[in-house]
């Protein structure tokens, strides 16, 4: 069982977070099959998020060889305010500010827009746009980007877009699967999570993300670095829901 790390706890933190990518990499997560296996397909149901709901992750950045630098953790906020909107074309939609952890005032914010269906994908505005601008300084026109598609059984596959201006850079996701159990405080009580995951890879671009749908709940994003720019992991420390 994966314990995700509390605010302040980084030395315990970082080991759990090494013993992470090191079982992941060993049990070769990153097989860019071309298809599906032949396992069932994933059992993740919508996540749900209410407006005021909130998840706190711890933060590192990552050096050239993808280890965390002790120095750079800091938190991050992620705080719902709008849930079942129209936006960008699109209907049922998921807003959330993210801050850094605490909050200044006057706060400083990004704004996060998602689709979570049914089905368990996951579909975000402006993921390739913001990873490209982040990392290479290149603004692309955004759009509603698959960055989770957990209908599909594990080891399976699919176009989530291209990451560059000509549109050679072909940005793919392939399922993980199940990612085994986290914990992580739940409205103050310590709590475990069933973790599901997916990676997207294109040329310039590694990137892992681990969800649970019961409670609904992100509970590791890392960004891994490459030659262009160094990586980054979150792993959530706290989820508070209304």
């Amino acid at each position: 069982m994966r314990s995700l790390p509390h605010a302040g706890a980084c030395t315990s933190a970082l080991l759990v977070v090494f013993l992470f990518i090191f079982l992941w990499q060993a049990e070769g997560c990153r097989d860019n099959g071309t298809g599906p296996s032949s396992q069932s397909p994933q059992t993740v149901s919508q996540l749900v998020f209410a407006a005021g709901d909130s998840l706190i992750f711890d933060a590192w950045g990552l050096d050239p060889y993808n280890s965390a630098v002790p120095a750079s953790h800091t938190n991050t906020l992620w705080k719902v305010y709008a849930v079942g909107d129209a936006f960008a074309g699109a209907g049922n939609v998921t807003s959330i500010a993210e801050y850094p952890e605490p909050v200044t005032s006057p706060a400083k914010s990004d704004t996060l827009h998602f689709q979570f269906l049914p089905s368990g994908d996951i579909y975000q505005y402006g993921f390739i746009a913001g990873v490209v601008a982040r990392r290479e300084g290149v603004h692309l026109v955004p759009s509603w980007d698959r960055i989770a598609a957990l209908s599909l059984p594990t080891n399976g596959t699919w176009a989530v877009g291209t990451a560059d201006p000509g549109g050679t850079d072909s940005l793919r996701g392939t399922v993980l699967g199940d990612q085994g159990y986290f914990i992580a405080s739940l409205n103050g009580v310590r709590t475990v999570f069933h973790g599901y995951g997916v990676s997207l890879s294109s040329l310039d671009i590694d990137y892992t993300i681990v969800v649970s749908d019961v409670p609904p709940a992100v509970l590791f994003i890392q960004e891994l670095s490459t030659p262009i720019a160094n990586g980054f992991l979150r792993s959530l420390a706290t989820l508070t829901k209304h």
